[in-house]
């Protein structure tokens, strides 16, 4: 017992970078705490949303299910991208089979990291589902049950996840490419973000905000809960044993924890280092084969290697193209999903917008705003660095000013920025009839925030890159400044919306807009002026 928890103890802390000792871990644990702060807005929308339900109706039990099968779904969700992860590519397997401890032992101790991940990220909905139980009035031994329901209701979507990669992943050799596997994923992220999109769309025809809707949508529809719970058998014997406080339930639902916690081991130990030490990693130096770049622009023809490296390495693909359209593509899918989308469009037809609104200044701050949100999702400049890795010295020496080079690799960031931002323009047009040519007001609105954020994230990024990594994924992932990008981005504009909550700000809407317009273009043009020499004086010194 005591080399399992030691072993757990170090895989966690290679994986998660959680050594408070050192400086990263201290990074990552103020960066954990600000990340919790940024969802405490979502964690008081849940307990509202669960309060609300279990104060009006008196239907507990299918609260209850619904509430844990939206846990299983995030489960689910996370546990398909994060097991292959820690099992298969995490590039620590050959160091941990020379150590003396039992292979069933590596494989729990990496089934331990996994679970605390989902342990943590199903507590964002349990919490508060658990909080809006007590206020409505449960009883004690209700409560007491459903404390013991919350490290139960996770482990048996686990085990199955965990089965169903190490089954795959041992008869199916096309997946043990890391990045074939990376690609395959994210493209098959992305259409189930599409679907969640669909479905949230149709949901949202029904009052989702309104419980009670909600709820008589699903008695009125009993397939549908009757699907959730066919996907998630765990969740009817769990809703049973706390309300019923029925240990015969809470008997049958630990029964099926055990039973889909041996299937995972018997898999794992004939099944899982058989593949898992044949998994190709991604190699340390991808060359990029560019059959013609006949272009006379130096900048142009660093730009194109930039892009061609950028959308050929699937690792890099996955992560931050793939990643930075997840969002926009959810939100075109809801909008077009909605049920009442057609009597709208019909309402407004009848009218003139042009001829009620500022229409260019609502598209211009719309695009604005729009920018600095996907302009700060990909990651794609606040890695432009961190993606060089060890050949960072190259760029220092090539016959190419350096501030091109940063204007090639901003020029990249922006290009998928304003690709996201334009996609939004699809509902807009869908919704609201006028001339296409205003939408230039949009366009030149994301622009300029995404002319901002990528500046930022390449300014932030020049400073302090992550050069040292084993693969191109290491590069991406766990990149704390992704994260300060994003924090930055959003931190500027919180700043710009104070004034609305402060003054009468509506009423010089066209002179503020002006003034945050200059001040930008200021932003941009010290950062485009003084960005390349701090950047090339930090990685002088780095190098």
């Amino acid at each position: 017992m005591h080399d399992f928890i030691t072993l757990s103890k170090l895989l966690f802390k290679s994986n998660y970078k959680l050594d408070l000792h050192s400086k990263k871990g201290k990074q990552s644990l103020i960066v954990g705490f600000v990340v919790f702060l940024c969802l405490l807005p979502s964690l008081g929308m849940f307990y509202m949303l669960f309060h609300s339900a279990f104060s009006t109706l008196n239907l507990d039990l299918l609260i209850l299910q619904l509430g844990f099968s939206v846990i299983g779904f995030l489960v689910l969700w996370i546990a398909l991208f994060m097991f292959p992860s820690v099992f298969y590519f995490s590039n620590d397997l050959t160091h941990l089979l020379v150590l003396p401890v039992s292979p069933t032992m590596i494989i729990f101790s990496k089934f331990i990291i996994v679970y605390i991940s989902l342990f943590l990220t199903s507590l964002l909905v349990t919490a508060p589902m658990l909080a809006a139980y007590i206020i409505a009035g449960a009883k004690i031994s209700q409560i007491l049950m459903f404390i013991l329901q919350l490290p139960l209701i996770s482990l048996a979507p686990a085990f199955m996840v965990g089965i169903f990669w190490i089954i795959v992943l041992r008869f199916i050799p096309f997946f043990q490419n890391k990045d074939r596997f990376n690609l395959i994923t994210g493209v098959i992220s992305i259409v189930i973000a599409v679907g969640i999109g669909a479905a949230s769309g149709f949901m949202s025809g029904t009052s989702v905000e309104d419980p009670a809707a909600l709820i008589s949508m699903l008695q009125n529809n009993p397939e549908t809960l009757s699907l959730l719970t066919q996907i998630f058998f765990n969740v009817p014997f769990a809703s049973k044993a706390i309300v019923n406080l029925s240990i015969i339930d809470l008997f049958i639902h630990i029964i099926i924890v055990i039973i889909t916690g041996g299937l995972f081991y018997l898999c794992s130990k004939y099944l899982y280092l058989i593949s898992a030490t044949s998994v190709k990693g991604s190699p340390s130096k991808k060359k990029i084969k560019l059959k013609s770049i006949h272009q006379t622009s130096p900048f142009f023809s660093y730009f194109k290697t930039d892009f061609y490296k950028l959308v050929r390495t699937p690792a890099y693909f996955s992560n931050c193209v793939l990643s930075g359209l997840v969002a926009p593509i959810i939100m075109v899918v809801v909008f077009m999903a909605l049920p009442d989308i057609e009597e709208a469009k019909a309402a407004l037809a009848q009218i003139d917008i042009t001829k009620l609104i500022n229409l260019p200044l609502y598209l211009y701050l719309g695009g604005m705003i729009v920018g600095f949100f996907f302009g700060s999702l990909n990651g794609i400049s606040a890695t432009s660095f961190s993606r060089e890795g060890k050949n960072i010295p190259f760029m220092l020496y090539i016959p190419l000013d350096f501030s091109k080079q940063l204007a090639a690799k901003v020029s990249l960031g922006i290009f998928f920025s304003l690709l996201s931002c334009i996609l939004l323009l699809i509902p807009v047009h869908m919704l609201l009839p006028y001339p296409i040519y205003y939408d230039a007001a949009f366009v030149i609105g994301a622009l300029l925030a995404s002319l901002v954020v990528n500046f930022l994230a390449l300014l932030i990024d020049g400073i302090h890159p992550k050069i040292n990594w084993e693969d191109e994924t290491s590069a991406i992932k766990n990149n704390l400044n992704v994260v300060f990008e994003f924090l930055a981005s959003w931190a500027i504009v919180v700043i710009l919306c104070v004034p609305f909550f402060l003054f009468d700000i509506f009423s010089y809407l066209i002179y503020y807009t002006i003034f945050v317009s200059i001040v930008f273009v200021i932003l941009i043009a010290i950062m485009y002026i003084f960005g390349p020499k701090i950047i090339l004086r930090s990685l002088k010194k780095g190098s």
